[in-house]
């Protein structure tokens, strides 16, 4: 089990470097020597648009990449930091899983955070850590690995944001007739474990199964407590949402159908299918 672990931890580690690169806003490569504070390699905080992040545009996301080449190696970074009691430092690292230690100090060489590493082996992404931040100043991150050798990445400030998609079934048909023009219904997403906590709705895309059809056919939605409804365009029903509204997924949503239906028709129904595309905020478990 111990040798599928090593692998699959390896694998996801090729994985994520050999498809993440481009996507990185800046990379900052470990040049040796930096293997004490007077030789530390200066950073920047990240700091990261979501807004851009649904574009991919990952401009303010910088990241150190190094690689801790023996048990004796020392890694050290440099970065300004602004007082902060929610500064993220967030690893990515297969390699050193459970042994790559980060050191946090101040200027003074004061060290206000040490973190063992850990990553869960069967979940591919990073992981996140707090770090309070007492003072603005120049603060350093040194990388050690008292165990094995590997390579890591690391950002230290706000989070990085990662997006995802979930698509709601309807069980029931919203059904129009002559008479009645407009249907509403109410879905409950708030327990649905798979969708993250803090996953903020960028995009709406509604289909479904038909049955016969309406004219002048419109379909909108909107959180049970807004006020407004977000339309989705005609014939494609689809709709972006600004991240910056903070639409958080994990609600009660609420969906209308409108349209007109003749007499000769009777009835128009639909069964929604609603494909949220989301981001969310990689935060400390």
């Amino acid at each position: 089990m111990k040798k599928i672990n090593t692998f699959f931890m390896s694998l996801c580690f090729i994985l994520f470097f050999s498809t993440t690169v481009a996507a990185a806003g800046t990379v900052l490569d470990e040049v040796e020597p930096n293997n004490s504070p007077e030789q530390a390699q200066m950073m920047e905080k990240n700091n990261v648009n979501p807004s851009g992040v649904v574009k991919g545009d990952y401009t303010g996301q910088f990241v150190a990449a190094g690689k801790i080449s023996d048990k004796s190696d020392e890694d050290w970074y440099k970065v300004l930091l602004s007082e902060n009691n929610s500064t993220l430092l967030t690893v990515y690292s297969a390699q050193l899983n459970d042994t790559g230690i980060f050191d946090i100090y101040d200027e003074n060489m004061n060290r206000i955070k040490s973190i063992n590493h850990h990553q869960d082996v069967m979940v591919f992404g990073e992981s996140a850590y707090k770090v309070v931040i007492p003072k603005t100043g120049n603060y350093y991150i040194k990388v050690t690995s008292p165990l094995r050798s590997g390579e890591y990445r690391f950002s230290i400030g706000g989070p990085n944001y990662k997006r995802g998609d979930y698509t709601y079934k309807a069980k029931n048909s919203c059904t129009l007739t002559p008479n009645k023009k407009s249907v509403q219904a109410t879905y409950d997403l708030s327990s649905i474990s798979s969708i993250p906590n803090e996953a903020i709705v960028h995009y709406i895309s509604i289909s479904g199964r038909k049955e016969n059809r309406a004219t002048s056919e419109y379909r909108s939605i909107k959180l049970e407590s807004d006020r407004n409804w977000t339309s989705t365009a005609m014939y494609n029903y689809y709709a972006d949402i600004p991240v910056i509204s903070k639409k958080i997924l994990k609600n009660k949503w609420m969906f209308k159908l409108e349209g007109n239906v003749s007499k000769y028709t009777e009835y128009y129904s639909l069964t929604p299918e609603i494909t949220f595309k989301y981001i969310y905020p990689v935060l400390p478990k």
